[in-house]
């Protein structure tokens, strides 16, 4: 017991001398470093002392004027529920044992039986009782506080598993509308084929038609091989086997490559193109082709997105040791819930000239893990729908060129 080490501090609550005066002389016939008797003898001030807890023990009367000790023990015990209280009175009787009891006092004893033995014995009995409550009490405390922490595991990999869950499913759907959508653009060039391989039979002593025919069939195939050939960038991705052959050349020989490729699909779709660099003279070190490909395939997407007339801006600057190059276009935009799985495999941002013009989804993942092989990165911005869209590939300069 947490009280073997040192002296046990009791205080009577008696509103009569008297009544103190015998307890006290019962308490000098106990050992003297054992128990010190501090007395108070109004029902207010005890109510205050044993609320505060400043006693180890609380003998209390069970008259107090005009109200009871239990009065004043049900009171107290809602401040200081863990209170040890011995309640005493002038006469045995079952009912105030009872309510003595309910109200949470430890033992209940008659003033004119009352001796050192007897008293001795309900005070370790009460400081006993109270410390397996207050022990019960820390463990239950305890225990709570371990089943709380159990529940916040449980609850975060509850929500961890639906969130993986949830991805799977969305990763499942976005794959079967990858599908479909990679049977639909696959098959959208073979009816213009077909069409135009009649034609050329039909009228094979027409030449016009035949070489519109044989045009036709170009750019068909073309658009086939593309597809195919972001497939195979895929699946070089998923396996980690996409590799960079990076060479030294200027910045302007990469936009010239570039621009070879988009040319054509800005010029179609009567848009104006507007370069703005800082300076074409800088060198980088990069996969020629890859690069290309990251900034041909971003001018396509500004193309694709863009309406009749409308305006793309290319530009570049140095930010520190990084080359910024930004693609502006002026067309349908990205809404905001959108732009953070813009870069991810078989997303495809819902825009209407998007869905007209199609895709497989995969351009843009391919552009960012090209840029990041590069040692860069890249981001993509938009005001929302109908405000255009800014895609800026940054790329990190070699220590020459990058004052």
């Amino acid at each position: 017991m947490q009280y073997e080490s040192r002296t046990i501090r009791v205080l009577l609550i008696d509103d009569d001398r008297d009544d103190f005066l015998i307890t006290k002389s019962i308490f000098d016939s106990l050992p003297a470093d054992h128990y010190t008797l501090d007395w108070v003898g109004g029902y207010d001030a005890g109510l205050k002392a044993i609320s505060e807890g400043t006693h180890d023990l609380y003998l209390l009367d069970y008259r107090l004027e005009a109200r009871t000790g239990i009065d004043l023990l049900i009171e107290a015990k809602a401040y200081n529920p863990s209170a040890a209280v011995i309640l005493l009175t002038g006469q045995g009787q079952y009912e105030i044992d009872r309510k003595a009891t309910q109200a949470g006092a430890a033992d209940y004893l008659e003033k004119d039986r009352l001796d050192a033995v007897l008293l001795e014995r309900s005070i370790r009995h009460a400081l006993l009782q109270k410390d397996f409550e207050t022990g019960l009490k820390e463990k239950v405390r305890e225990r709570t506080e371990e089943l709380e922490q159990l529940n916040a595991v449980l609850r975060r990999e509850i929500a961890v598993r639906k969130q993986a869950e949830n991805a799977l499913r969305e990763a499942d759907q976005r794959k079967d509308e990858f599908l479909a959508t990679l049977a639909h653009e696959l098959r959208n060039p073979l009816a213009p084929i077909r069409n135009s391989l009649l034609l050329m039979q039909l009228k094979a002593h027409e030449p016009e038609t035949v070489a519109r025919s044989r045009d036709t069939m170009n750019r068909q195939v073309i658009q086939m091989v593309r597809l195919i050939d972001d497939l195979l960038d895929v699946s070089r991705i998923s396996q980690g086997k996409l590799r960079l052959m990076p060479e030294k050349m200027r910045l302007s020989e990469l936009i010239e490559t570039a621009l070879e490729i988009s040319g054509p699909q800005i010029a179609e779709a009567k848009l104006e193109l507007i370069q703005k660099h800082e300076s074409t003279n800088i060198e980088l070190v990069v996969d020629k082709v890859r690069m290309a490909q990251v900034l041909s395939n971003l001018l396509n997407n500004a193309a694709k997105y863009s309406e009749l007339g409308g305006t793309i801006r290319l530009e570049s600057k140095r930010i520190g040791g990084e080359l910024a190059i930004s693609i502006i276009d002026s067309g349908m935009g990205i809404a905001p819930e959108s732009l953070p799985r813009i870069f991810e495999l078989f997303t495809q941002v819902d825009r209407s000239v998007g869905r007209i013009q199609g895709g497989l989804g995969i351009g843009l993942a391919i552009v960012a893990h090209i840029v990041q092989l590069h040692g860069g990165r890249v981001t993509a911005h938009s005001e929302g729908l109908g405000r255009g869209a800014t895609f800026t590939v940054i790329l990190p300069l070699e220590a020459g060129q990058q004052g």
